[in-house]
């Protein structure tokens, strides 16, 4: 390890530095948490789980919705009550996590890589119908950066086919299309509310089941799967405890350092099957798993603030747009639009991200065709060069967060100076 490696690990000066860390929780929820997890009462299961889901039906107008420890575990259970196994094949956007390939091999199927499009970082509709073999069992439709894909177009396809729609709504919980949610629209639709999403329950996800005929064996399946156990569940309430102060602009300076500290003694915990390719390799909790009852009341606080908090971010959305002028008004005020990252292309961008480190971490996703893999991609069977407009993004995306604890003016300056660098690549506009 070299000296200036080192240095970078430790804690800078005191001062504010923004970063991706929701910022849309708020006092009372730290203050439930910390009281329930000091009492120790209903930790794991509880009323509290049912309220949440309850309102999460009637906020979405779903059908049925089911809570998990995160979402990749609800899009896992997805596949396995469609019966997905070996040979299948799922068609998914080469510009993802990884967590998602991960959760298509663990069902012993086979993801199929379909190119994006550069201008809105969704998956390009004209490639799909392509790709459709006879092991084709899906189609998989991501809302990128909080931007909804053509979720129409992917509709008349799997109509053609007769394939169901798995929509990923991970980075757009709380778009809307002709008067119905990302997530409802599809045959089924899975959420993340971790730590970086829309809302932020530390760690969790849900599943929107809105095909009735897959409604009853949903809840079969579902009554089969077990919750964490209560120490990891503490461990997971301590986490967001702690990050709630840490990830604060105040003290990123210091949580910056301290949170892989913690991390090390296994003060606080995450989900960490990123690497992971095998399920048999995820020991230390199981997958999938329920969302906890700790978390839950959080989860209730975040969604009957949701309008605020995604008008908030269309907000910072357009203080961003009214100085880069990527996208139409139009299309920042959509309502299929909610923000979650404000992102475009640009050149020399390891320079760029560096620049603005000292007043922003930014944590720029997806610099990979799988987000948290950056080699040996015939693991998730990739072969790489083969889609050549998803590789070209990766290694000119550029996105900056909107959530409520980022304060735009603050780095005013650092924006036009990009703006005027030249080093913006203006490519085709995205509007309606």
């Amino acid at each position: 390890m070299t000296i200036k490696s080192i240095l970078a690990t430790l804690p800078s000066y005191p001062h504010h530095i923004m970063n991706v860390y929701s910022g849309t929780n708020s006092y009372d929820e730290f203050k439930h948490t910390f009281k329930a997890l000091i009492s120790s009462k209903n930790i794991v299961n509880g009323k509290e789980i049912e309220l949440y889901e309850k309102l999460l039906e009637k906020t979405f107008k779903s059908k049925k919705i089911c809570t998990f420890a995160s979402g990749r575990m609800g899009f896992y259970t997805i596949l396995k009550v469609m019966g997905i196994q070996k040979n299948d094949e799922i068609i998914i956007p080469s510009y993802t996590c990884v967590v998602v390939p991960n959760a298509i091999i663990y069902s012993e199927a086979k993801p199929i890589y379909c190119d994006i499009n550069s201008f809105d970082f969704n998956v390009d509709t004209t490639k799909i119908e392509a790709l459709i073999t006879d092991n084709t069992k899906a189609i998989y439709a991501q809302h990128t950066f909080g931007q909804m894909c053509d979720i129409d177009a992917i509709k008349k396809i799997a109509d053609k086919y007769n394939l169901p729609v798995i929509e990923d709504v991970a980075l757009s919980l709380g778009a809307q299309h002709d008067k119905k949610y990302a997530g409802t629209i599809g045959d089924f639709g899975y959420f993340s509310t971790d730590r970086t999403k829309i809302i932020n329950t530390s760690l969790g996800g849900f599943v929107s089941i809105n095909n009735k005929k897959y409604i009853n064996k949903f809840e079969e399946e579902y009554e089969k799967i077990g919750f964490l156990n209560e120490p990891f569940t503490k461990k997971l309430a301590r986490t967001f405890l702690i990050d709630l102060v840490m990830m604060n602009p105040y003290m990123y300076w210091l949580g910056k350092f301290t949170n892989p500290v913690f991390r090390k003694l296994g003060f606080v915990k995450y989900f960490l099957d990123e690497k992971k390719h095998n399920k048999e390799e995820i020991t230390e909790y199981p997958y999938p798993a329920r969302f906890s009852n700790i978390l839950a009341k959080v989860g209730i606080s975040q969604i009957e603030n949701l309008d605020k908090n995604l008008t908030q971010r269309r907000k910072i959305a357009s203080y961003y747009n009214d100085i880069f002028k990527i996208y139409s008004d139009t299309y920042i005020n959509d309502k299929r639009n909610v923000h979650i990252r404000y992102s475009f292309l640009i050149k020399n961008r390891d320079y760029w991200e560096n620049y603005f480190s000292s007043k922003i971490d930014l944590s720029i996703w997806f610099k990979t065709i799988a987000a948290g893999k950056d080699e040996d991609y015939e693991d998730i069977h990739y072969r790489l060069g083969q889609n050549k407009e998803s590789e070209f993004v990766t290694k000119h995306i550029f996105n900056l967060p909107t959530h409520q604890n980022i304060t735009p003016k603050r780095i005013e300056k650092m924006l036009y100076e990009l703006k005027n660098s030249g080093d913006i690549i203006r490519g085709e506009k995205t509007s309606f």
